[in-house]
């Protein structure tokens, strides 16, 4: 059974071609000249018998470049002939390979002192001992900004420092992205035979992609039985009662593996230097929570990681958390009247001090720098000169409470409307209980599970539910978010049972604590989320100028936005842990997968017989076979 395939099919239409001489010869027939003569029977039978000579020829002329073009185009088009029936050689032919690897985070499992990464980057090491100088090789990793820089095609070896330039992803790209970019890039070789060979140790992982050219898999695993620890969700607790040095950071470590790890050491290190560790144990399959204490040597940014020392996969053994901390933050208070017991005590607390009191008309731009959170109570009006204070506060990430009063004029409603993005009804005194807490928002998630012992508002203003809705009670939003504000619905000067409540205090601490730097994202970061800034400085001390205003984290660490500036701040950024966890993978069954020793079976592609070389030998011969027969016209035309 034979079978005929094209490499080039595109270039296939150039053996249209093939018609031009046809067209040629019937558009550009010359009449002969009429000449008389005295006696035309002998003239007309000689024409008769030359002429029909002449057609034979030229058909056969015809012919024979009509061939030339169309084995010249078809030699282009690079078709093979692919047979079982063909004889193989003992020699691999020249191949084209492209080395898929595997650089998600799992690739970093210790085993028998080696990453897998490392095991990895020896067996290319032994394709490239395979490897022949008619060979072609690529190599193609799941970091597409590496593969843009690296994924060459390279004559008979990969370059050592190509294969020591490799990283992890923490943010792998699609398998089949990676596949299609690898089969594009084989497609430019050229080469008859192409192939393509998987290395990965297959966990966490659904590969399900089919290919043109022939796929085999590599083994990089001894086993699937891996033990490994991670450590999650590091951040500061918050001081619910005093603002002290002594800080309590809360974390959280998983035993992924199905032994029992005991005396498993953990530390804490703030702002480069170790502030404290401790020896815990874990149950197999299990997680525990647990704390270590630290004090603070300075007010302002901090930032840290908690860390467990697990030898088998590092690279999700520490976990980032960064806070701004103030022992005692400048709380400005915005209003006439007298600030009510139940805000009073919390601002208090807050703040370490009492809050400073502000009439409105006093407002002025070269307030802002003395104070690093505005709480407008009650809020009763707008006019420009406070329309321009709350612009200015948005552009230095000043953090704003407004807590409208009841008697709301009609520019303030509007002005609110548009920057919550809410409609405001009218002045409610009936009772409502909460029944709805945000488990999203920083400010809330502590409390979002939490029993209310007490849950009604006597006073509020009436609005319908938003998505920036933190709080909402009977469908009727209560507390809402914006950039650099939160807006409380409930009126503070009534004496609502709510704010009896734990659960106020906490949120209204942790509201305060969010809108202290308003640059800082709401929500933990994960590799791959944006963060905001016209400036940053990643993880490893590289300092970059962001032309646009977002920038896509790729790895995990402390990352300082706006440097040297009023608004600079640290933010931390996590992996999302997906391969922590280990679970085989698929693949499907269309992949060979190759034993320890696949030295052997390198170079599996017999795609057939190139036969572009063949073609144009020919299409040489019909040339010179043209060529003799117009020179054997023209010489009998001599005699």
């Amino acid at each position: 059974m034979f079978e005929l395939s094209f490499l080039n099919a595109g270039l296939l239409f150039f053996a249209a071609a093939t018609v031009l001489p046809l067209l040629i010869w019937l558009l550009a027939k010359k009449k002969p000249r009429r000449i008389v003569f005295s006696s035309l029977r002998f003239i007309k039978l000689s024409q008769q018998q030359e002429k029909s000579r002449t057609k034979i020829t030229n058909i056969i002329l015809l012919i024979i470049r009509m061939l030339i073009i169309l084995l010249v185009a078809l030699a282009i088009a690079r078709p093979m002939l692919a047979s079982s029936r063909l004889k193989k050689s003992g020699k691999h032919p020249p191949t084209a390979i492209a080395i898929v690897l595997d650089t998600s985070y799992s690739m970093d499992y210790v085993e028998d002192r080696q990453s897998r990464l490392d095991k990895a980057k020896e067996a290319i090491k032994r394709i490239n001992r395979r490897a022949t100088d008619d060979d072609r090789l690529l190599l193609v990793t799941r970091d597409d900004d590496w593969n843009q820089l690296h994924s060459q095609i390279y004559p008979a070896t990969l370059p050592l420092e190509t294969l020591n330039s490799i990283q992890l992803s923490y943010l792998p790209q699609s398998w089949e992205d990676t596949f299609a970019f690898a089969e594009s890039r084989l497609r430019e070789s050229q080469m008859s035979n192409r192939e393509i060979y998987l290395i990965s140790d297959l966990m966490n992982e659904e590969i399900l992609v089919s290919s043109e050219f022939p796929i085999a898999a590599l083994p990089v695993s001894e086993s699937e039985n891996r033990q490994n620890l991670s450590l999650a969700d590091a951040h500061v607790l918050p001081q619910l009662v005093t603002r002290g040095k002594l800080q309590e950071v809360e974390f959280s470590v998983t035993n992924h593996g199905t032994e029992a790890r005991t005396e498993v050491l953990i530390q804490a290190v703030v702002n480069d230097i170790k502030v404290g560790e401790r020896f815990i144990s874990i149950p197999a399959r299990e997680s525990v929570k647990e704390t270590i204490t630290f004090e603070l040597r300075e007010e302002g940014w901090q930032s840290g990681y908690i860390e467990v020392l697990d030898e088998y996969l590092t690279a999700d053994n520490r976990s980032y958390f960064a806070f701004e901390f103030y022992q005692k933050p400048r709380v400005a208070v915005v209003g006439t009247q007298a600030l009510p017991p139940h805000l009073n005590s919390i601002l208090r607390v807050f703040g370490g001090a009492e809050p400073s009191r502000l009439d409105p008309q006093n407002l002025n731009l070269q307030t802002l720098d003395s104070y690093q959170i505005f709480v407008f109570q009650p809020f009763t009006t707008i006019n420009p000169r406070l329309n321009e204070l709350f612009q200015e506060m948005d552009a230095r990430g000043i953090g704003s409470i407004i807590s409208p009063g009841e008697n709301l004029t009609l520019d303030a409603k509007n002005w609110l409307q548009n920057r919550f993005s809410v409609q405001l009804k009218s002045y409610k005194r009936e009772p409502l209980s909460i029944d709805f807490i945000s488990p999203h928002h920083q400010a809330t998630a502590l409390i979002a599970d939490k029993t209310l012992r007490f849950s009604q508002i006597t006073g509020y203003w009436e609005a319908s539910a938003g998505a920036s809705t933190l709080i909402s009670a009977a469908g009727r939003s209560m507390a809402l978010s914006a950039p650099n504000s939160a807006l409380w619905l409930w009126d503070m000067g009534r004496d609502s049972a709510f704010f009896a409540d734990p659960a106020f205090a906490v949120y209204a601490y942790r509201q305060l604590s969010q809108l202290m730097n308003t640059s800082v994202p709401i929500s933990e970061l994960k590799v791959g989320d944006s963060i905001r800034g016209s400036e940053v400085i990643l993880p490893n001390g590289k300092r970059i100028g962001l032309a646009s205003p977002q920038y896509i984290t790729m790895e995990p660490g402390i990352y300082t936005i706006n440097p040297d500036s009023p608004r600079a701040a640290r933010l931390a950024v996590n992996i999302d842990y997906a391969d922590s966890d280990p679970k085989p993978g698929t693949l499907p069954r269309s992949v060979k997968m190759l034993p320890e020793n696949f030295e052997d079976q390198l170079f599996m592609a017999r795609l057939g017989r190139d036969l572009w070389k063949s073609l144009l030998i020919i299409a040489l011969i019909l040339v010179l076979v043209e060529l003799t027969i117009i020179k054997y016209l023209e010489y009998k035309s001599a005699q």
